[in-house]
């Protein structure tokens, strides 16, 4: 595979995320974001538009902005530009929704946020905080959601799972745990009105790390976590890595997959993942980490696990697991590693871009606020110099972004 360095936002190692948040990440919690800023009314006019629903690209298009929302899109020949607004040409590029990276970790800083925000990825789903759990999280994903220059932040908060449960059993973490199908219900609704977008949860019996026996929810527990959200409207997205436990998954009723499963997965699962309009979440680039510094071969097989996924019709959203492993340095910014993998499996850059906008915004329950172009929903927006259809790096060739319609 062509390098794409040249071209990527600066990328930092887990180890540097370390330093980054024990430098930053306390004073983050507290409270140090800027004022808000307002949005100036903005055309982009001439360039190419990819709305983000996978319809065809727009040559010539014009995309209004008004109050930090879209407020008009379509041909040039079309759309009227009100007077006063601010013109943009941005003819000979490519404009886009903003990206969304769907499973990351380490989210809790401001410093972070910004970087992916001038990566192009305006939205992250925190798959959850490598601390204790507490209320305080969603209190600083409230602060940044006032920075348009940081990512929007969504967050699970911590996983709900069985006391001993993944993540606690493999990296001594913390989880808000349940021990009966009850209290799930009573816990799911706690973090819920604590402020979670949406309920994370595991379905990990060890088989992927070498391991068997972990404790790990009844069937019972599982469904009970589902329906509790779902009384909510809150998506609920499991942890799953062998084909084992997504019979498990997909038996509860889960929303989406929050990685690829590391073994073959029967034909029968994957017609019935796409068949129920699951969402798969890949994590690409943590199992290619994986593979290299434990010298198995997770990145071969979750990659075939992909293709044969897109072919049977399944849904797939971006998502890398950013820092959510040790010593595997993950892009931060555009995840351009995790798309030149998803190409390797036979995505093409169309329904890469869909499953980096539509599909994810669906996953982070932003369906109606972000994920494409169209009237009403934010003003999201990414421009980049090129076509990404033509060539998948022309998505690091930033030109502009925009949160809420606040030029990053």
């Amino acid at each position: 595979m062509a390098s794409s360095r040249s071209h990527q936002p600066r990328r930092i190692t887990r180890r540097e995320f370390l330093k980054l948040a024990a430098a930053g990440a306390v004073g983050a919690l507290a409270g140090c974001c800027p004022t808000p800023q307002t949005s100036a009314d903005i055309a982009l006019v001439g360039g190419a538009l990819i709305d983000g629903t996978g319809a065809d690209p727009l040559p010539d298009a014009v995309v209004t902005i008004r109050e930090g929302r879209i407020a008009a899109v379509g041909p040039r020949a079309q759309i009227d530009v009100p007077a006063g607004v601010r013109v943009i040409d941005v003819d000979g590029a490519t404009i886009l929704p903003g990206f969304i990276n769907a499973h990351v970790h380490a989210a809790y800083d401001e410093d972070t946020l910004k970087a992916w925000a001038q990566g192009g990825v305006t939205t992250v789903r925190d798959m959850g905080a490598h601390g204790p759990y507490s209320a305080k999280l969603f209190d600083f994903r409230d602060q940044v959601l006032a920075n348009p220059r940081c990512a929007r932040l969504i967050a699970v908060g911590s996983f709900v799972n069985v006391p001993g449960g993944y993540p606690i059993v493999h990296w001594g973490g913390h989880a808000v745990t349940i021990d009966s199908p009850e209290d799930a219900r009573q816990k799911v609704h706690q973090v819920i009105d604590d402020g979670a977008n949406v309920i994370k949860t595991a379905i990990e019996s060890g088989i992927s790390f070498g391991q068997s026996g972990w404790p790990i929810l009844s069937p019972a527990e599982a469904a009970a976590i589902v329906e509790a959200a779902h009384e909510r409207d809150t998506p609920v997205s499991v942890h799953v890595t062998n084909s084992h436990d997504l019979k498990r998954a997909l038996d509860a009723g889960m929303d989406d997959i929050a990685h690829m499963v590391t073994d073959r997965v029967p034909d029968e699962l994957i017609a019935r993942m796409a068949e129920s309009n699951i969402t798969w979440v890949p994590t690409l680039e943590l199992w290619q980490g994986v593979s290299r510094n434990y010298q198995v071969s997770y990145g071969r097989s979750t990659i075939s696990n992909l293709g044969r996924f897109v072919e049977a019709g399944g849904k797939v959203a971006l998502g890398t697991d950013y820092a959510g492993a040790p010593n595997i340095d993950f892009d931060l910014g555009m995840p351009i590693h995790e798309i030149e993998w998803m190409q390797e499996a036979g995505m093409t850059a169309m329904q890469i871009i869909v499953a980096a906008t539509k599909h994810a915004a669906h996953v982070c329950n932003l369906g109606q606020e972000t994920g494409t172009l169209e009237v009403s929903k934010a003003a999201d927006i990414l421009v980049v110099d090129g076509d990404p259809l033509e060539d998948i790096q022309a998505l690091t060739k930033t030109k502009m972004v925009f949160r809420e319609g606040v030029s990053v």
